[in-house]
């Protein structure tokens, strides 16, 4: 078994490749991590939540980390940890850009809605859907082979 590091190129095709992920958020020393269904584009990763304790969060201190992760056969796993700052995309003058652009990238992929729990109607107006995007400032990531299969 070996492990290496993946290069930024190789880090942005798996996050670029996958939708689901795990958010990492903190606030007053207290980690919290949830899944998240996500799209990933232009150095940003876009995502949609109803309401809740992870908005919170965000609102309070925007630092946050993305892990996704894709296993192999037998004990092969690749990873990449995504570092970036929350940035929300309110339904109001001056979003609609940033926000039909996150609903055109996340609506791309089926059940994209699930971890936000209800599927977001574009004309119900009160609807309280919350897209967001976390713009990417740092990557890093592992990958992890079976000395027998080699690369």
């Amino acid at each position: 078994m070996w492990i290496r590091s993946l290069s930024t190129p190789e880090c942005i095709c798996l996050l670029a490749a996958n939708r689901f992920a795990h958010i990492a958020c903190a606030k007053d020393d207290l980690p919290y991590v949830v899944p998240l269904y996500y799209a990933y584009a232009d150095d940003h990763i876009y995502a949609f939540s109803a309401p809740g304790k992870k908005m919170e969060i965000m609102r309070a201190n925007p630092q946050v980390s993305i892990l996704v992760e894709e296993r192999g056969r037998g004990r092969e796993w690749q990873c990449v940890i995504a570092d970036g700052r929350f940035e929300e995309l309110p339904d109001r003058i001056g979003h609609k850009r940033e926000r039909d652009y996150a609903w055109s990238l996340l609506s791309q992929h089926a059940d994209w809605w699930e971890s936000g729990a209800l599927k977001p109607i574009p004309s119900a107006s009160g609807f309280p859907e919350i897209f967001f995007r976390i713009r990417v400032t740092h990557l890093s990531g592992r990958r992890a082979k079976d000395e027998a299969t080699g690369e």
